[in-house]
């Protein structure tokens, strides 16, 4: 092969193995950590409002296989500065069923969380998630 074959090659594989962008900041997807595999499981719409000086946040999760899946979940509640406001929340844990959609509410414990966080965990991966 030549010089300029191999160069194209090297630069396809780099090109094959970059990372794909961030999500845009404030877009729903840029609000959910996940700590696994998301396969199957769809996060939908947010919906955020103030309720009585506290953050109420309503996410919607869709199981796109016909299999039940489980999962474990909590949020993080953020201040301005975009640090957690409030102790960590234990983890819940989330059965969706085949093909269901889900809405997993939540309130923020503190008046001072301005956003948050959905940390997301399924169960092929959290072998130390309660040790």
């Amino acid at each position: 092969m030549s010089r300029p074959l191999y160069a194209m090659l090297a630069l396809a594989l780099v090109a094959g193995c970059a990372s794909p962008p961030p999500p845009p900041p404030g877009s729903a997807a840029s609000k959910v950590v996940s700590l696994g595999s998301m396969k199957h499981i769809e996060v939908g719409a947010m919906r955020v409002a103030r309720e009585n000086g506290f953050l109420t946040v309503k996410v919607e999760l869709t199981n796109t296989s016909h299999k039940n899946k489980s999962m474990y979940y909590r949020f993080a509640w953020l201040g301005n500065d975009g640090f957690p406001v409030a102790d960590e929340e234990s983890w819940k844990s989330l059965t969706l069923y085949g093909t269901q959609t889900s809405y997993l509410p939540a309130i923020a414990p503190v008046p001072q969380a301005t956003d948050f966080r959905l940390e997301v965990q399924t169960p092929e991966n959290s072998v130390n998630l309660f040790r």
